[in-house]
């Protein structure tokens, strides 16, 4: 895990990083914190994907909390972000940037522990897998990929958040989306597919095709090539069928 944590006093960014060792030391999830002492430094150092989750102090010098966030949500729509308030009123604003959580100072280990039990849960409910993009090692959702292109020995990687560039193989990729039982035969519905020479598509932000290409949620288009469009068209059918019948479960 790689959180960020944000507060203009030393003491207790420090005082939470403590106590966030202490739980997930327990869980036996290795983890690695970055600390800043101003919104300003730590959206300097922040790109899509490089959090798992951010921990922000709504009340600092300079950019505030909220201010902070929003500038977050700019760039990335995903990450959980959880406040560190002493105003209890504080939670309904923390809904204007889809925050996950908040916890009233001073932090206490069992509030602390009701969310980062929810942070776990919710992270192991989407399927994430490891990749490596400039030496250093992130976190992906599977979640937030629209599609994957493949440009030789490296991968571009079109998420919710942005273009993640990992330097993996395609291969590599799917193997790790089949390990995951997310990539397979088509007819079985799976949620990713490798839909033409060097792309792989997720039809949970597919809006429709025509006679060639994926139509996409955020308005792109990914090719089909010809040999596949008749597999592709009953693949991605058979996702929508499989995809009604569990919310009807």
């Amino acid at each position: 895990m790689n959180i960020a944590l944000v507060d203009d006093l030393e003491c207790d960014l420090k005082n939470l990083k403590t106590l966030l060792s202490e739980y997930f030391s327990r869980q036996h999830v290795p983890c690695r914190f970055s600390l800043y002492l101003s919104g300003e430094q730590f959206l300097s150092a922040f790109c899509p994907g490089k959090f798992d989750a951010v921990f922000l102090d709504n009340l600092m010098d300079g950019l505030n909390g909220m201010e902070t966030a929003r500038s977050l949500r700019d760039q990335d729509e995903a990450v959980p972000i959880i406040f560190i308030t002493t105003e209890e009123s504080f939670a309904l604003d923390g809904y204007m940037v889809q925050a996950m959580d908040y916890i009233l100072k001073p932090v206490s280990a069992g509030r602390l522990r009701q969310v980062l039990d929810r942070l776990t849960r919710r992270q192991k409910s989407s399927h994430v897998i490891e990749i490596k993009e400039n030496r250093l090692t992130r976190q992906l959702y599977l979640d937030h990929v629209l599609y994957v292109r493949s440009t030789g020995h490296f991968l571009e990687i079109k998420t919710t958040s942005g273009i993640l560039k990992p330097y993996m193989t395609l291969e590599s990729f799917l193997s790790m989306l089949e390990s995951l039982g997310e990539y397979g035969q088509p007819s079985l519905g799976l949620r990713f597919q490798n839909c033409c020479r060097g792309y792989v598509v997720c039809f949970d932000h597919v809006n429709g095709l025509d006679s060639s290409n994926f139509l996409m949620s955020d308005g792109c288009a990914v090719p089909i090539s010809r040999p596949k469009y008749k597999e592709m068209k009953e693949s991605y059918a058979a996702y929508l069928f499989r995809k009604t019948r569990n919310n009807l479960e």
